[in-house]
């Protein structure tokens, strides 16, 4: 059976969905309906389907054409501690995706998603103080704003099981300055022609806050008629939500000063192993985390 060429495995809120968009144009790749079907990660997804082994996993490529590169997108996947090491045992020759994301603008993002899908009532703040509460009881991943921001690790794990030729790490910044540049580059390190043209100009699955909560709960995943709806309209009820979100998202207040100094604090170490592992230049994360202000964080690295 037709196994997956490649992994997007993350980060969540990344522009990882945009990514997927962007490589479905592409007529040598194939990737499932099913946009993430979470397989081989250990943490629970309400809406991935339930793939028993990797017989029922391997069906979802069942339709791909035997010429074609074949990929998942699964934004659990950079969090797990098993995924990659798993992924391997498929395919040790599989390529690797990871787009990282500033982390204490991810976290506050993935909060953002998570109130526009009606999936989080709590505030920043006291959503961040159960935190540790919420990991301990087993809570889906999308609950984990902090902890599946320390990347490091994360990465780390790729790298030793893949190496590193065969894993492609790009920031949230190379997609937002320049989305075609960055497609072609992941055309090329999968092989397929690097020069086919995509259209880069929408941008999917943005965070925001909902500007008519009714709307939002009519295209959120919690309404109780939506599985009908797209039943029996799968094409047109996908565009339609699309359209309504996009029109009725607009961005949140900014995260408050305090909070994104607790942040900083929570990343720094993290985000200064990452520099050197991945070999990129994060002082604009540094600095727009307010580290760089921090008298001590000045001394540390003089």
């Amino acid at each position: 059976m037709k196994k997956p060429d490649f992994f997007l495995v993350g980060a969540a809120k990344a522009g990882t969905t945009s990514i997927f968009k962007y490589l479905l144009q592409h007529p040598s790749i194939f990737i499932p309906d099913i946009k993430e079907p979470h397989y081989f990660s250990e943490f629970p997804q309400p809406r991935a389907p339930r793939l028993e082994n990797d017989e029922a996993y391997l069906a979802l490529f069942e339709h791909c054409p035997e010429e074609a590169t074949a990929g998942d997108a699964s934004t659990s996947y950079l969090y797990s501690p098993n995924a990659a090491r798993r992924i391997h045992d498929l395919n040790p020759k599989a390529r690797i995706l990871i787009v990282l994301r500033n982390p204490i603008d991810r976290a506050y993002s993935f909060y953002w998603h998570n109130r526009r899908e009606f999936a989080e009532d709590q505030s920043f703040e006291h959503a961040l103080d159960a935190e540790p509460r919420r990991v301990m009881e087993g809570t889906p991943f999308r609950y984990h704003y902090v902890t599946s921001g320390l990347y490091f690790e994360q990465v780390k794990r790729y790298l030793d099981v893949f190496g590193a030729d065969a894993v492609l790490i790009h920031l949230f910044e190379d997609l937002k300055r320049d989305p075609a540049g960055l497609c072609q580059r992941i055309f090329q390190f999968l092989g397929v022609d690097p020069h086919y043209p995509v259209d880069t100009g929408s941008i999917y699955n943005p965070g925001g806050e909902n500007r008519n909560r009714m709307v939002g709960w009519l295209v959120s995943p919690q309404f109780p008629g939506r599985k009908l709806i797209r039943s029996v309209f799968p094409r047109a009820s996908r565009s339609a939500k699309h359209w309504l979100m996009a029109k009725n998202i607009t961005s949140p207040k900014p995260m408050n000063p305090d909070t994104r100094a607790r942040l900083a604090s929570a990343f720094r170490s993290d985000i200064e192993r990452l520099e050197d592992l991945i070999s990129r230049d994060l002082t604009t994360w540094k600095a727009h985390a307010g580290f760089l202000q921090h008298q001590s964080w000045n001394h540390a690295r003089s």
